[in-house]
């Protein structure tokens, strides 16, 4: 199997930078490129249409500040990982729930593998929010890296 795309959900969580930066040293061995995706939910209770005052004046979408709050953050977290020099990182954001959306993404980018980080959750929290990343690999269609919350520590 030759690997030419390797999708990476974030959620700009230091654990998930350590993914990131892990996905890029599998990225530099294989020649492949790497898909940075972040999905963030509509808060449940929020109607879409939602205006909020902007500073200096006006009123703008929450969902559109949400964005490009979301892009920013994108932006910085990238920024901040130790990628290997000549590795092709790309970045998007997606609405809507995020093991649909990841999945929907790696079919959409024609992704080989994801890497994905796992965060530990244990008791009531696991058993009441489950984990994106179990989620994910019970689902994917293509091979899934897990990274320990603990990696490079």
């Amino acid at each position: 199997m030759r690997v030419t795309c390797i999708m990476v959900p974030v959620e700009y969580s230091e654990h998930c930078r350590r993914a990131l930066e892990a996905a890029g040293v599998w990225a530099d061995r294989l020649g492949a490129r790497l898909e940075v995706i972040h999905v963030w939910d509509h808060p449940p209770l929020v109607p879409p249409d939602t205006q909020v005052d902007h500073p200096g004046g006006g009123r703008r979408s929450l969902f559109e500040l949400i964005g490009e709050n979301a892009e920013k953050e994108m932006l910085e977290f990238v920024a901040g990982a130790k990628l290997p020099p000549g590795v092709t990182v790309t970045h998007h954001l997606e609405t809507g729930e995020p093991v649909s959306a990841i999945l929907a993404a790696v079919a959409r980018r024609g992704a080989d593998l994801i890497v994905i980080s796992t965060h530990g959750r244990r008791g009531l929290r696991h058993f009441l929010m489950g984990s994106v990343a179990e989620k994910v690999v019970r689902l994917s269609p293509v091979p899934v890296l897990t990274v320990p919350a603990r990696f490079g520590q």
